[in-house]
């Protein structure tokens, strides 16, 4: 363990440590073991305890992919930002909600290439929290990592 742990410095082990503690997770040095292990494939999102932590700089992937699985949750946004996003009247979209025509909604978005757009500006107007943190819909940011409560 401390030849793994030595590729991060003390001082950021220490700053890591202290925000695992606020966040009370228990098992840190599994947490730490896994945010410096070298197979980042694996550790660039991950669940220890009751919190999911992912990667920063993967996070946008990660989100786009999740939302792309599942089209009924794309049509569930607000007529008014699907609008935006897609182009299409705004009561274009609440007519096909209000028939709950949602996934219809979410392959339209999938099929226009607007996964990304709609992506960042749900991230722009709501952070990560709500997506991903579905206890508390908080993020925190320990390391390079945000990481949110799931349980």
């Amino acid at each position: 363990m401390a030849k793994t742990l030595e590729l991060m410095k003390y001082t950021e082990i220490k700053k890591i440590y202290k925000e695992l503690e606020s966040l009370e997770i228990e098992d840190k040095q599994n947490v730490l073991l896994s945010m410096n292990c070298d197979d980042s494939s694996i550790f660039n999102d991950f669940e220890i305890e009751d919190y999911r932590f992912i990667k920063m700089d993967e996070i946008d992937t990660i989100q786009q992919e999740e939302l792309i699985s599942d089209e009924y949750i794309l049509g569930c946004f607000n007529a008014w930002f699907l609008a935006d996003i897609i182009g299409i009247d705004t009561d274009v979209i609440e007519a096909m909600q209000k028939a709950e025509a949602f996934e219809a909604i979410g392959k339209l978005v999938i099929s226009l290439n607007k996964v990304e757009e709609l992506q960042e500006a749900y991230c722009s107007a709501d952070g990560y929290g709500h997506h991903f943190a579905h206890y508390d819909h908080e993020q925190h940011k320990v390391g390079n990592y945000y990481v949110f409560k799931i349980n």
